[in-house]
C-alpha cells in the first residue's frame, strides 16, 4: 500500500523525512525499525520512489541514531536548558542531525544544521529554530570531543550510569552485564552493540557456482570470519552481489551460522524438528547441511507464508513441512523426534547491533517473562524428543537467565537430560553479535 503524502514534505530532503518517519514510528508506537524503514522508503500516493543512495542514507541515520541515541541525548542535554520541556519532534530531528555532524563526515556540518533548522521552523515551532540552530553549532564545535570519554564523566557519574552514556545502553543492562560476566566482558558488549555488524551470507551449494564464489570471498579482503557454510564481510563485493542475485547467496548472521556449527550441526540425524523456526532460515541452514526431513513450525502465519515462498522458489517441495504451531504447547504430532531445534525466543541483547531499537524497548521485565516461556518451550519440546536424542537450545541473547541458568535450571528439573556442549560467541569476535547454545542429550 502506498504511503500518502506527509506534511513534511516540501520542509525535509527525503532520506531525513524517511529516516525520521521511520524513527517516530519505532520509538512511539513500537514498530520494528526495519518494518518502519520499508514504510517509510515505500512509493508515496504521488508515486514518488525514494532514490537508491536516498534510501541508502536514511537506513545509515536511522540505525545509527538508535545504536547511539543515549550518548546523543547526553551531547545535547549538554547544551539545552530544558531539554525535557522540547516538543518530542524537535529532539528527534536535532539527535538526527547531530549523529549526522559527528558521526558522518561525507556530509557537510552547515547542511545537517540548515534541513534540520528550516524542518523545525516550518514544521515544528517557528520560535524555537533559534534554539536549533544555536545548539546545533554548538554540537559542530565538540568535533572529536564528543567521542573522548571524559566528556562524558563532567558530573562525575558512577561507572553504571557512564558506560550507560557513553555506550548508549539503558543502565539496567549494564549493571546485568557487570553483574553477569564482568568489566571486560561488558565493554565488548557494549562496545559491539554500537557498531554496524558486517554482511553476513549463507551459500546453498547444491547451486551451481556456489563453492566457487564462496572460495573467493575467504580470500578477498573485505572477509571479516567465515565458516562451512557462510562469510561475513565488511562491505558488498561484486562477487557477493552476483552471488546474491543468482540466488545461491542469501544475507544471515554468520554469528548464528556459527552457533549452529558449534553444536554439530553438520552431524544432526533426520528427522528433524525446528520447533521455533521464524523465518527459516536456519531451516534452510540445515537442509543445505544434511536435507530432509525436517518439520518447521512456528506461531507466527505470515512467517510461515515467507517461509512457504522461499522453498517453493527453492524448489524444496517434499523434504520441508511447514507446520502453524506453537512451540509452548503440545506437539501437533503423533511421532517423536531424534534431533529439535529450539532457536528460542529470546531478549534479543545479543543482536544490538543488528537490531539497536531492541534496548530501548526491552526492560528487565521482560527477561524474566521470556525465561519463563523459554522453560516452558524446553519442557515441552522435550517430551517430543526420542530416547537418545538431541535438542539445540540457541538464542541471540546475553543474559544468564535465558542461557547457562535456563540450561542449568532445565537439566535440575529433567531427570533424563545431561548437558552435551554449550558455546558462546568469543568476546572479541569481529562479528559483533553474540550468541548462546546448548546441545542436551536424552538418556
Amino acid at each position: 500500500m502506498n504511503r500518502k503524502r506527509s506534511k513534511y514534505r516540501p520542509q525535509l530532503p527525503p532520506a531525513r523525512l524517511a529516516a525520521i518517519e521511520a524513527l517516530a514510528s519505532c520509538l512511539d508506537r513500537g514498530v520494528d525499525i526495519q518494518a518502519a524503514l520499508d514504510a517509510a522508503l515505500t512509493p508515496t500516493d504521488d508515486g514518488d520512489v525514494p532514490d537508491q543512495r536516498d534510501a541508502a542514507l536514511a537506513t545509515e541515520l536511522a540505525y545509527g541514531y538508535l545504536r547511539l541515541r543515549l550518548r546523543l541525548d547526553y551531547v545535547l542535554n549538554e547544551h539545552l536548558k530544558a531539554p525535557h520541556k522540547l516538543p518530542r519532534a524537535m529532539r528527534l530531528a536535532l539527535g538526527v542531525a547531530a549523529f549526522e555532524i559527528l558521526y558522518l563526515d561525507r556530509v557537510p556540518e552547515y547542511a545537517s544544521v540548515d534541513w534540520c533548522v528550516h524542518h523545525i521552523k516550518s514544521d515544528i515551532s517557528s520560535r524555537l529554530s533559534g534554539v536549533a540552530n544555536a545548539v546545533l553549532r554548538s554540537v559542530a564545535r565538540l568535533g572529536a570531543e564528543a567521542n573522548r570519554h571524559d566528556y562524558y564523566r563532567q558530573d562525575k557519574p558512577d561507572r553504571d550510569e557512564f558506560l550507560s552514556r557513553y555506550y548508549s545502553c539503558p543502565v539496567w543492562m549494564v549493571k546485568l552485564w557487570r553483574k553477569a560476566y564482568g568489566e571486560r566482558k561488558t565493554v565488548a558488549l557494549l562496545h559491539a552493540s554500537t557498531q554496524a555488524p558486517p554482511l553476513g551470507l549463507r551459500f546453498d551449494f547444491s547451486r551451481p557456482g556456489a563453492r566457487e564464489a564462496h572460495r573467493q570471498l575467504l580470500l578477498d579482503e573485505s572477509c571479516k570470519a567465515s565458516t562451512a557454510t557462510g562469510v561475513a564481510l565488511a562491505a558488498s563485493t561484486p562477487i557477493s552481489m552476483a552471488a546474491e542475485r543468482d540466488g545461491f547467496a542469501v544475507r544471515q548472521s554468520l554469528a548464528g551460522q556459527e552457533a549452529l556449527l558449534a553444536l554439530g550441526a553438520e552431524n544432526w540425524g533426520r528427522p528433524l524438528w525446528d520447533a521455533c523456526c521464524g523465518r527459516g532460515g536456519k531451516t534452510l541452514l540445515l537442509h543445505g547441511l544434511g536435507g530432509g526431513p525436517i518439520t518447521a513450525s512456528d506461531m507466527n502465519a505470515e512467517r510461515l507464508r515467507g517461509l512457504s515462498a522461499l522453498l517453493a522458489q527453492r524448489g524444496i517441495t517434499e523434504d520441508v513441512a511447514v507446520v502453524r504451531a506453537r512451540a509452548d504447547e503440545p506437539a501437533p504430532f503423533q511421532w517423536t523426534f531424534p534431533v529439535i531445534l529450539l532457536d528460542a525466543p529470546c531478549s534479543g541483547l545479543g543482536v544490538l547491533s543488528r537490531r539497536p531499537d531492541a534496548k530501548y524497548r526491552r526492560t528487565r521485565k521482560d527477561v524474566t517473562e521470556l525465561a519463563a516461556l523459554q522453560a516452558r518451550i524446553l519442557d515441552n519440546a522435550w517430551r517430543a524428543l526420542e530416547p537418545g536424542g538431541l535438542l539445540a537450545y540457541v538464542t541471540c541473547t546475553m543474559t544468564p537467565q535465558e542461557n547457562e541458568q535456563q540450561i542449568d535450571a532445565f537439566v535440575q528439573r529433567t531427570s533424563d537430560a545431561s548437558i552435551e556442549t554449550t558455546w558462546r560467541t568469543p568476546e572479541d569476535t569481529p562479528l559483533r553479535e553474540f550468541f548462546y547454545g546448548a546441545a542436551l542429550r536424552k538418556a
